[in-house]
C-alpha cells in the first residue's frame, strides 16, 4: 500500500513522522510519496514528489491512500473533494501517543498528531487537522476541513464549524459555537459565540474583521 502525501513542505514532513510512527507498530504502508502541484520538487526527505495527475496516471488503483497534509482549510477543502472525485481512499492517521475516547467519532481523512486528547461524545469531521497537544473536551462537534492548533483547549458542549483555523494555544469556553471560515489568531480564547467568515483574536476574542477571502495564510 501507497501512502501519498497531499503537500510537500513544513506541515507534509510532520504528517510524515506520523505516519512513520503508526507504520511502526500497523504496518499499513510499504511505501510513501508527497504530491505538490505547484512547485518543481523532486523528493522531499528523500521521497519521491508527483502532480497529482501524475500519480494518477501511474498508481490509480486500490493500493494507494491519499493524506491531506496542508494547513489551509479552504485548500484542505479543494483537495478533499479532488481526491474524492477521482475515487481514492482518504487514509485517517492517529498518532498512536494520542488520547481518544472509545465514544469518539473520527471520519475518513482526520489526522491527529502525538499528545492530543480527546474525550468524551466527541464527533471529528472529515480530513480535520489536530495538532500536537491539544485538549478536546466532551460533547465537541468539530466541522470538516478545520485545523485545530496545537496546545488548543477545546471547552465542553462546542461547535467548531467547516474549515475553521484555530491557531496554536488559542481556546474556548464551554457551550459556544464557531461558524465555518472563521479564524481564531494564536492565543484567543473565545468566550461567546462567533458567526460565519470572521478572524477573532486576543484574550477575550473580538471580531478584528470579516475574513472575505476565506484564507488564513496570505
Amino acid at each position: 500500500m501507497l501512502l501519498a502525501i497531499y503537500g510537500a513542505h513544513g506541515l507534509a514532513r510532520e504528517v510524515y513522522i506520523i505516519a512513520r510512527k503508526i507504520n511502526q507498530i500497523h504496518h499499513r504502508w510499504s511505501e510513501y510519496c508527497f504530491i505538490d502541484d505547484i512547485n518543481e520538487i523532486a523528493e522531499v526527505n528523500e521521497v519521491k514528489v508527483y502532480k497529482f495527475s501524475e500519480l494518477m496516471k501511474e498508481r490509480k488503483n486500490n493500493d494507494i491512500e491519499v493524506v491531506i497534509a496542508v494547513g489551509e482549510p479552504g485548500v484542505r477543502d479543494f483537495m478533499y473533494q479532488r481526491v474524492k472525485d477521482e475515487g481514492v481512499r482518504l487514509a485517517t492517521l492517529i498518532h498512536p501517543g494520542v488520547y481518544i475516547d472509545e465514544t469518539t467519532t473520527v471520519s475518513e481523512g482526520v489526522v491527529i498528531a502525538e499528545g492530543v486528547t480527546i474525550t468524551d461524545n466527541v464527533e471529528i469531521g472529515a480530513n480535520t487537522y489536530i495538532q500536537s497537544h491539544a485538549v478536546i473536551g466532551h460533547d465537541i462537534k468539530i466541522g470538516q476541513h478545520t485545523v485545530i492548533g496545537s496546545n488548543c483547549q477545546i471547552g465542553g458542549g462546542d461547535y467548531i464549524g467547516d474549515r475553521v483555523f484555530m491557531g496554536f494555544l488559542s481556546g474556548t469556553t464551554d457551550h459556544i459555537s464557531i461558524g465555518n471560515d472563521s479564524v481564531i489568531s494564536a492565543g484567543a480564547i473565545v468566550f461567546r459565540e462567533l458567526p460565519e467568515g470572521v478572524v477573532a483574536v486576543g484574550n477575550p476574542a473580538r471580531i478584528m474583521k470579516k475574513n472575505e477571502s476565506k484564507k488564513v495564510f496570505k
